[in-house]
């Protein structure tokens, strides 16, 4: 069996589609492995035990054009497109794969020949391995399986003591808790653990980096240049905690391994329910600075 999983973007969806590669490792004998998504992508699948191969696809036309050529070559047994966008769909369908598989949606299943009801699990991951039974795979406790990071970069760690690390944002500016909060929740950890925070942050957010910076009395680590994908992940690895919002460095948090604390405004489905996770809001709204705190605390204090 040789199988190729589609998952073009987001950084987060990457990450949540690639433990769909530990599970046909696991559950088909002999199946090889390949993932398809964005050269940027291909940085957060490095290293994978579970992929054999990953396939970085260009933007533009050719690009599109070369990769279909690379696929149909490969003769896959199957294509599980776990996206389903206007380029997705088009490489699946034209891959010649035998098998097709994606979710059913009450419109534009023609590029598939094996359609899979969604269902909801309590998180992305465990809901996207459900496409496995198109391939007659079963999988009796999905609840194993959550996203791991391979590809550590390593980089001089911001402090020599203990610390947590922070990512204060994301793609969309409804899902960031107000900074003078954040602030107070640093200057809360910093002062009752004498924990400082390293604070990463990505391409275009240096302007946003330095308001919470503003705002903050205590001791901060904050990179000079936007860090790889890999450098990140080996800070935040080395941390006590992490903080974020509904974001990649969140995910990424999680397939770290590291204590995790997500600032949301209600429960999403996109992180799981951890005795290390902590996912804080209240009532479809972003939680009180008090909440937050009383999960960080269960967090640092909590031996897990």
């Amino acid at each position: 069996m040789k199988a190729l999983i589609i998952q073009l973007r987001q950084l987060g969806d990457v990450l949540l589609s690639s433990p769909l590669a530990k599970a046909l490792k696991e559950n088909l004998k002999k199946c090889e492995v390949h993932f398809l998504t964005s050269p940027v992508g291909s940085e957060i699948l490095k290293g994978n035990p579970y992929i054999d191969r990953i396939i970085p696809l260009k933007e533009g036309g050719l690009g599109e054009f070369r990769t279909l050529s690379i696929i149909r070559k490969e003769k896959y047994n199957a294509v599980i497109d776990v996206q389903r966008t206007g380029r997705s769909q088009r490489l699946t369908f034209f891959s010649g794969a035998p098998l097709r598989i994606a979710f059913r949606k009450p419109y534009k299943n023609w590029p598939y020949n094996r359609t899979v009801e969604w269902e909801n699990r309590g998180y992305t991951v465990w809901e996207r391995l459900k496409l496995l039974e198109a391939l007659n795979i079963k999988l009796n406790n999905p609840q194993n399986y959550l996203p791991e990071f391979f590809n550590f970069l390593e980089t001089a760690l911001p402090f020599s003591n203990p610390y947590i690390t922070l990512i204060p944002t994301s793609r969309r500016e409804d899902r960031i808790w107000d900074y003078r909060n954040l602030s107070q929740v640093v200057e809360f950890i910093y002062h009752k653990y004498r924990l400082p925070a390293a604070i990463l942050y990505g391409p275009g957010e240096e302007s946003k980096i330095l308001s919470l910076k503003s705002l903050i009395k205590t001791p901060v680590f904050i990179p000079k240049k936007v860090l790889r994908i890999g450098e990140s992940a080996f800070i935040i690895k080395k941390s006590k905690l992490f903080i974020g919002f509904e974001s990649f460095g969140s995910h990424l948090s999680i397939a770290c391994r590291t204590k995790t604390v997500v600032i949301t405004k209600k429960h999403t489905g996109w992180f799981p329910r951890k005795d290390w996770i902590r996912e804080v809001h209240s009532k479809d709204s972003f939680p009180e600075v008090e909440k937050v705190e009383e999960a960080i605390e269960e967090l640092i204090n909590e031996k897990l």
